[in-house]
């Protein structure tokens, strides 16, 4: 049985490697070891070491015994929420600089923890979470070591997916001011024995373990073929269809040759394909992903800002890159109607608009009251449930 006041927090030092590389394994392992010896063990003295590998270490908090104990223990605690992180160590007239990254379990905010073990794992779900978020420290959760059980069973189930196991479905974009539809957002779908799972449910995971890239090109590769095809027949020659683009799949050097092979071969005006790029994502993009973004561009696509106004919300990318379209987030157009201040905020980015010639998008438009304001606001399109739910192709227009 755990007793009460225990705690573990696993360390790892150099994660990503970089002392590593800079000074060389060696030196880096003698690195670590003056960090554990000139950081870590002045705080608590009565915590206790054990070393799991060159760069990674346990530290074992027994209950306090006494004052003095609770507030050693609780240093090492506050050092780990507040303090550790990134550290220069010295030895002589020389110093390294090294990362480090924590996974704290406090056993009294895990309730049915039973025993040293149940509680080192709680340490290690919290290091894994701070490595995933690329952060310094993360303290562990009741439901952390369930997320990342859950995580990694999907993985599995992704690796042993195929092709056929992902389709495309359609949601309509229409025309505000005659709600003619003009063009259609390709949502890419997972069928599983559970039901259909939407991006949201897997994607994180499949940039993780490298499947974003095959999957994400199966569903362009899909989208175009149903616009050439299907889309074209039922809604004209002018339809267009919007693909989503992450920044890994930004990353891919064939992308572009790619996306460029699709369109020679099914003979389509490029602006017809459109480009969509998160925000979160088109606010971090590097050099390599801007090329990719530039050449699509030069190829004829329409580049296209997706969830506009869902957190950053830094318009210099407006600026920096080809931007045609923006699509402005839900979160934004649901507050319309009582926000002032995102009132202000989409009234800017439409005098933006207009003043750039970029067009916009109102995302998440479900009911009539909504419509009348997107006139007022400038914005070209719409999309939401009011207009039409995501459907695969053969139910969108009733074809086998």
């Amino acid at each position: 049985m755990l007793r009460l006041g225990t705690s573990v927090i696993a360390v790892s030092v150099d994660p990503y490697h970089r002392a590593a590389v800079a000074y060389g394994q060696d030196e880096s392992v003698a690195i670590a070891d003056l960090f554990v010896e000139q950081v870590l063990k002045p705080i608590s003295p009565r915590a206790e070491f054990r070393r799991r590998s060159d760069l990674q270490w346990l530290i074992y908090l027994p209950p306090a015994d006494g004052d003095d104990d609770a507030r050693g223990r609780n240093a090492l605690i506050d050092a780990a929420r507040t303090k550790l992180g990134a550290h220069t160590v010295s030895a002589g007239d020389r110093s390294w600089f090294l990362d480090v990254c924590m996974g704290v379990a406090v056993g009294d905010d895990l309730a049915g923890t039973e025993n040293d073990d149940d509680l080192i794992r709680h340490a290690d779900a919290a290091l894994c979470m701070a490595l995933d978020q690329r952060v310094a420290v993360v303290f562990a959760r009741p439901n952390m070591r369930r997320r990342i059980r859950a995580e990694v069973d999907l993985a599995g189930w992704l690796t042993r997916s195929v092709e056929r196991d992902f389709s495309v479905f359609y949601q309509p974009i229409v025309a505000v001011e005659d709600r003619r539809v003009v063009g259609y957002e390709s949502l890419l779908r997972w069928h599983t024995e559970s039901g259909v799972l939407a991006p949201d449910s897997f994607l994180a995971v499949a940039e993780g373990i490298s499947l974003l890239a095959p999957i994400g090109r199966h569903a362009i590769g899909e989208a175009i073929r149903d616009l050439a095809g299907g889309i074209t027949q039922a809604s004209g020659p002018d339809t267009f269809v919007s693909i989503n683009l992450s920044g890994q799949q930004l990353w891919d050097n064939g992308i572009v040759a790619y996306v460029g092979g699709l369109i020679a071969e099914h003979d389509l005006d490029p602006s017809r394909v459109w480009v969509e790029v998160r925000e979160d994502q088109a606010i971090r993009v590097d050099s390599s992903a801007a090329r990719a973004i530039d050449s699509l561009h030069d190829l004829g696509c329409t580049i296209c800002i997706d969830d506009l106004g869902a957190g950053f919300s830094a318009l210099r990318y407006v600026r920096d890159l080809p931007v045609d379209v923006l699509k402005v987030d839900r979160t934004l157009i649901a507050q319309l109607g009582d926000s002032a201040s995102d009132r202000a905020v989409v009234r800017a980015i439409g005098e933006m608009a207009a003043a750039t010639g970029v067009r916009m998008v109102a995302e998440g438009i479900e009911s009539e009251d909504m419509v009348p304001m997107l006139e007022e606001f400038g914005f070209d399109y719409a999309q939401g449930y009011l207009f039409g739910r995501p459907e695969p192709l053969e139910e969108l227009f009733g074809t086998q």
